[in-house]
């Protein structure tokens, strides 16, 4: 029996589900630990049910998501708003040294999980679905691309990239803050640290200046969510025309890309007549979008369609687990400076690319706690290139990938 949910009863079942996941955060101490997003909890509890029903032949939930793409570019719009040029200026080389090495470790886990699936005799962009899509990018990430590599050949891939991006989460927050660690203990860098305190010896950017803007604000302005609103839609609107003129050149490209583009060019055009936007409205409002768009996705998960992908993909993601430890260590702590900061910045950038910036920020403050010595360096590149930078780079960097795949060039 088949049953069919019309597209305003999706919606409502979204936010249902969303609701459930937020409820069991809440209470199960693992799930907060590790970052776990509430929409992938409820998702994949409603997702189970479903795949229950499909294997006794009892029943199954047909979803009606016509408006899931609305969710999700109206969510990747609000990324976009935080683009600014101006606040990646302050960080100067620092940021500009961890933007670098993510773009690096992209790469290479896109191109290991592509190896990896040649091996297996399987499409490749299984590969991709198990690399940066799921992995530095996240489960928000995973489920805007998951459709498209289906559309292009590789079915199942969106529950890949699903069960990818929150294996990810787990093994961001065990490994990141262990990273961290070893550095700081085998190195002497907390001593070196204070010692340095002492000598009073430092030309670096003060960090502790520079501010960070709120991403998970506490408090909005309603007089300002309704201009925030209009401001996200006419992003969304105009993103479409850079949407399609793209396409012209025949690149496959997620449908949010132009508006992540439009949203920064608003944002930068404001910085530089110094006209403030309701950035913390726009966050909010985002928030509110994610949740949705990741419920009505996950929950709509085909589970059973990646029965037969699981030694290929434990294969891929073990690999990813190690390359990305080693290249935390011996490349992410050298070119970071080679001293604490630089050792809680590794904590941060495996939370990050391995989870998500949440992920990275439990990582850091582990560390920082453990240790007694804060951070600001670390607290302020991290959520800069994690939470918005390498996001839009890794939305130009998979498409080629994408595209490179689909021309049989990889």
């Amino acid at each position: 029996m088949v049953i069919q949910i019309n597209m305003i009863q999706t919606v409502a079942i979204g936010v249902l589900v969303f609701l459930l996941g937020d409820f069991l955060v809440k209470r199960v101490a693992i799930f907060r630990r590790y970052c776990i997003p509430a929409p992938v909890i409820g998702g994949l509890i409603l997702a189970i049910i479903n795949l229950i029903g499909v294997q006794t032949g009892a029943f199954s939930f047909k979803f009606d998501n016509t408006f899931k793409d609305f969710f999700m570019i109206a969510f990747f719009s609000t990324i976009g708003f935080s683009a600014s040029i101006k606040v990646i200026k302050q960080g100067g080389v620092a940021i500009l040294i961890l933007f670098i090495v993510s773009v690096i470790m992209l790469i290479v886990q896109n191109i290991w999980g592509v190896a990896i699936s040649k091996a297996f005799g399987i499409n490749p962009l299984y590969g991709l679905a198990a690399g940066s899509i799921s992995l530095m990018g996240g489960v928000g990430s995973s489920a805007a691309y998951g459709p498209i590599l289906e559309a292009n050949g590789a079915d199942g891939a969106l529950a890949v990239a699903i069960a990818s991006a929150t294996f990810g989460l787990v093994m961001g927050g065990l490994v990141s803050g262990p990273i961290a660690k070893f550095l700081i203990d085998r190195k002497g860098l907390l001593q070196k640290a204070k010692a340095k305190d002492e000598m009073a010896i430092s030309k670096d950017i003060d960090f502790s200046a520079l501010e960070v803007e709120d991403d998970d604000p506490d408090m909005i302005k309603t007089s300002e969510l309704n201009k925030a609103f209009f401001m996200i839609v006419i992003a969304m609107g105009v993103g479409t025309v850079f949407t399609m003129l793209i396409k012209l050149t025949g690149l496959v490209i997620p449908a949010y890309i132009g508006a992540i583009f439009a949203a920064a060019i608003i944002r930068n055009i404001a910085d530089s007549r110094k006209a403030e936007l309701p950035q913390a409205e726009i966050a909010a409002l985002g928030n509110i979008f994610l949740s949705v768009f990741l419920a009505m996705t996950i929950m709509s998960l085909e589970i059973w369609k990646i029965a037969g992908m699981a030694l290929p993909l434990i294969t891929i993601l073990v690999g990813q687990v190690i390359l990305l430890a080693i290249f935390d260590i011996f490349i992410v702590y050298n070119a970071a400076g080679k001293d604490y900061d630089s050792a809680v910045m590794t904590a941060g950038f495996y939370g990050y690319a391995m989870g998500a910036t949440p992920n990275a920020m439990a990582s850091m403050s582990a560390v920082v706690d453990k240790y007694g010595r804060p951070s600001p360096k670390a607290y302020f590149t991290i959520p800069i290139v994690g939470g918005f930078i390498i996001d839009l780079t890794m939305s130009l960097l998979v498409i080629g990938h994408m595209n490179l795949i689909l021309a049989g060039i990889l």
